[in-house]
């Protein structure tokens, strides 16, 4: 057997070109002429990029799931555009969503087997949803100032006990020193944590439980003293004793710079100590392979970072708010949770759903009437059936519907005869012809469909008014069931009995 009919599984550049375009075009005819063009071309655009992300991730290059890692978010993001974008009904809402299904799976089986890249998709939507869900928190936190608030808040209370009596000032001098002990110690070994030529266990380190229970239950002791009234009374006694040194050392034990120095210091020696526990968390999180989990991490990675930064510009919500204009819903969902927060909030939502998509994809692999070697063209079809139906009832015009509905077989025809011919002949076989003349007898019969079609429904359905809209609505319905029955029947049936 020569290399040309090696039975590798491919598909055939034609065929599975032909069938992502019909799915675009498809997609696009009924989308626009249900008056939702911009909706639509955010949704093709994402299904594309989609494809695209799905082979790049499930290549061996970092590189290429760097580049598919990213792809995947920024096909996210259109797909986040689209839907938050204005629609009049539910049904304009999931004809607007089956765009990108039907594009992306469409593309997905035209690049490479779906079965190879549902592992890597996954693991890249995963990976990417924990960084997004994290810059989501961050957002929100930057956005409703979260951190300088309760800084400032805290700040402003200690500030008003330090004047209150003197002994608050001590005991919380006795915590800072305590605090800043601590640290240190603990800033030596995430020092040594974090050099490759030292080893941390070779540093000592002080931590809460090393400090003698002695020392706690004193501290205790004194707190409860601040805390009861008139306990701190015996301590401004022993002070006014002292005299003039006792005024002064109320007034360096009240002094607000003293204990702000001390904090600072705690602040600037818990860095190293963080920076390890991220890291320690981080390498805990992606596994034993931290540069193939980072690179399908590098997508949610890189969208949280621009999103933080972008947001944090002065005035880029008011740009976004005029944009939109203000009777949107999105002008709503910035004033309430802010541009960053609805953005990445927004993506990892479509990524949990793409995830939950997969899930039910390896699930409805083992049906009788999905074909092994083709099954994401199959998938394929079906979105583009579900987009025809949904923008039946979001006032697509008839022709439009019946485009889609030609389309979804066609794909489901045009992208299996394409597997069939790279798997059975190999890439290097020269199949342009013969798939040629496939490609043009489905267009056909599909065009002669949607002609007949549209001519009936033209020239009957104004005879046809009396007829009530539900008896209308089973009649189609038990049409549709029919001709799915009779299209699986016509492949699973046999002539034996």
């Amino acid at each position: 057997m020569t290399d040309a009919y090696s039975f590798d599984g491919s598909r055939t550049t034609l065929g599975a070109r032909t069938a992502v375009a019909i799915a675009a075009v498809a997609t696009a005819v009924l989308g626009v002429s249900a008056g939702y063009a911009l909706q639509t071309a955010l949704g093709i655009v994402g299904g594309l990029a989609f494809g695209v992300a799905a082979r790049d991730v499930s290549e061996d290059a970092l590189r290429s799931r760097v580049r598919g890692s990213t792809l995947l978010v920024v096909a996210s993001v259109f797909v986040v555009l689209a839907l938050a974008l204005q629609k009049r009904t539910f049904t304009d809402a999931l004809l607007v969503a089956t765009v990108p299904a039907a594009v992306g799976v469409t593309t997905v089986s035209a690049l490479v087997d779906p079965d190879e890249v549902v592992g890597p998709v996954f693991a890249a939507l995963s990976r990417s949803f924990v960084a997004t869900l994290v810059g989501t928190f961050v957002a929100a936190a930057l956005y409703a100032n979260v951190v300088g608030s309760a800084i400032g808040g805290s700040w402003g209370v200690f500030a008003v006990l330090l004047g209150v009596t003197p002994m608050v000032g001590f005991v919380a001098l006795q915590f800072e020193f305590l605090l800043v002990g601590v640290l240190a110690t603990k800033a030596g070994r995430a020092a040594a944590e974090l050099d490759p030529e030292r080893s941390a266990s070779d540093v000592d380190a002080m931590g809460v439980r090393d400090v003698p229970t002695s020392v706690w239950l004193l501290l205790g002791v004194q707190v409860l003293l601040v805390a009861l009234p008139g306990g701190a009374a015996l301590f401004d006694f022993v002070l006014a004793l002292a005299g003039p040194v006792g005024v002064i050392a109320a007034v360096v034990l009240s002094s607000v710079y003293l204990h702000g120095a001390l904090l600072v210091l705690a602040a600037v020696l818990a860095t190293l100590p963080i920076a390890a526990f991220v890291r320690r968390s981080v390498v805990s999180v992606l596994g034993n392979r931290p540069p193939k989990s980072l690179a399908f991490a590098t997508g949610g990675v890189a969208l949280s970072t621009v999103v933080v930064v972008v947001t944090s510009i002065p005035g880029f919500e008011a740009l976004v708010r005029w944009l939109a204009g203000e009777e949107s819903v999105v002008t709503g969902v910035v004033d309430a949770y802010g541009v960053g927060p609805s953005v990445l909030a927004g993506v990892s939502g479509v990524l949990v759903v793409v995830g939950g998509c997969l899930f039910f994809y390896v699930a409805a692999f083992g049906l009788p009437f999905v074909p092994e070697h083709a099954s994401g063209f199959v998938f394929g079809g079906a979105s583009l059936f579900v987009a025809g139906v949904a923008g039946a009832f979001a006032g697509a015009p008839a022709p439009a519907v019946f485009v889609a509905m030609a389309a979804s077989l066609a794909v489901w025809d045009v992208g299996e005869y394409s597997v069939t011919l790279g798997t059975e002949l190999g890439r290097a076989a020269s199949t342009q012809t013969i798939e040629a003349v496939h490609v043009l007898a489905t267009l056909a019969v599909g065009a002669l469909a949607v002609v007949v079609a549209s001519l009936a429904t033209h020239f009957f359905v104004p005879l046809m008014t009396g007829v009530s809209e539900g008896r209308a609505l089973t009649a189609l319905g038990l049409l549709s069931v029919a001709l799915v029955a009779f299209a699986c029947l016509a492949r699973t049936g046999s002539t034996d009995a």
